[in-house]
């Protein structure tokens, strides 16, 4: 299903034209924010041709009506949605803000997100409707549990209440569900058609547990840096690769090619893609010239030291691996700040995780992003 999507959305590419922003007015907003079906609304406060793109590749193919508004004629509107210097996409029903959409600015991921609240918390389905299930969004966790266990069922409401405009949480009581998954209750399957894995838990009686297993279950390969997910991975206390690039393309294009390196340091490396719009602050901090993309560097959270690629190297998998070994065998020292002076002796070896940082703690760094608070 979601394969099918990205099919749909590049013909839309090839073959029809993107357009601009189409913004009504405030009279044919209120209006429109009046549907009891509900209605998706970016508030467009600045010029933004990447989301504007992704937008118009969405909107075809959107169950909601998706329509905007443009905060510089319309200032007040947008202040009375909580809408200030960024751009911001809701979901409004029957007149009242119910969802913000905080996933990356990608086509499919909103059309995701867009489907998602729709539906109920957590699904209940059975064998017959299984299948479709697995597959219906970017990352589903699904509960088998035996139709009188409660206490499951509690703690898998309990955290699916908290992350369900994420991920899609589903949980069924069927027993041809079991014998089809060759799985015995309690258990919950968290799958991912686009990485094409799944991960198992079983303690469902401990609520902590299953929230530590669905923020790291849910982990792509290659992630998507967000504000709401940075410090979550800052947490797991493995080096941070970030690799930043200009436009959307560009960045599914890295994810592709880099995906079967990252693969193999899944467990030993957290690998992100960054849009720079969204964080423009972030490269200078790690040492990167913001004016040259694609770029990257590894953060080396456990002794605090950054390692900037080198400008004008590829971005193949090889190279990739070549420079990596090399700062992992300590033939390249960390980059220090202006006017900053340091020496390490104690460079090579296997990098370990052993402190916990914040993004605050990244020196200097303040995030702007869009439709996001500040950080």
């Amino acid at each position: 299903m979601l394969q099918f999507a990205k099919y749909v959305l590049s013909l839309h590419i090839l073959f029809f034209p993107v357009h601009a922003w189409e913004h009504l007015s405030e009279p044919a907003l209120q209006s429109a924010l009046s549907e009891d079906s509900g209605t998706v609304v970016v508030a467009c406060n600045k010029k933004s041709e990447p989301l504007e793109t992704e937008w118009s590749l969405a909107k075809p193919e959107a169950q909601l009506p998706l329509i905007s508004i443009d905060c510089a004629t319309n200032p007040n509107v947008c202040a009375s949605y909580g809408v200030s210097s960024s751009s911001t996409v809701k979901w409004f029903q029957n007149g009242e803000a119910k969802s913000t959409y905080n996933g990356p600015r990608r086509a499919t991921a909103l059309l995701a997100w867009i489907n998602r609240i729709q539906r109920p918390i957590v699904s209940e389905v059975s064998a017959t409707t299984l299948e479709d299930f697995k597959k219906i969004d970017e990352t589903v966790f699904i509960a088998y549990l035996d139709a009188g266990d409660e206490t499951s069922k509690a703690a898998f409401a309990d955290v699916a209440g908290r992350y369900h405009e994420e991920f899609t949480f589903v949980m069924t009581v069927d027993n041809a569900a079991f014998t089809a998954e060759k799985v015995t209750a309690p258990i919950v399957k968290c799958y991912k058609p686009m990485d094409g894995d799944t991960h198992e838990f079983t303690s469902l009686s401990d609520v902590s547990a299953l929230e530590k297993f669905v923020k790291e279950a849910s982990r792509p390969v290659i992630g998507e840096l967000l504000p709401h997910n940075h410090q979550r991975f800052l947490d797991r206390g493995w080096p941070m690769v970030y690799v930043f690039a200009a436009t959307e393309a560009e960045r599914s294009g890295i994810r592709k090619e880099l995906n079967t390196v990252a693969r193999s340091y899944y467990q030993s490396l957290t690998m992100v893609t960054v849009d720079p719009l969204e964080f423009p602050d972030l490269p200078a901090k790690l040492g990167l010239d913001p004016d040259i993309l694609p770029a990257g560097a590894v953060h080396q959270i456990s002794k605090d030291r950054i390692y900037p690629y080198p400008k004008g190297r590829g971005w193949t998998s090889s190279e990739i691996q070549n420079w990596g070994l090399d700062v992992w065998q300590g033939r390249i020292k960390p980059w220090v700040p202006p006017g900053a002076t340091t020496t390490y002796t104690d460079l090579a070896g296997r990098i370990e995780a052993t402190r916990k940082v914040s993004i605050r703690n990244i020196p200097g760094v303040k995030i702007r992003v869009g439709g996001r608070d500040e950080l």
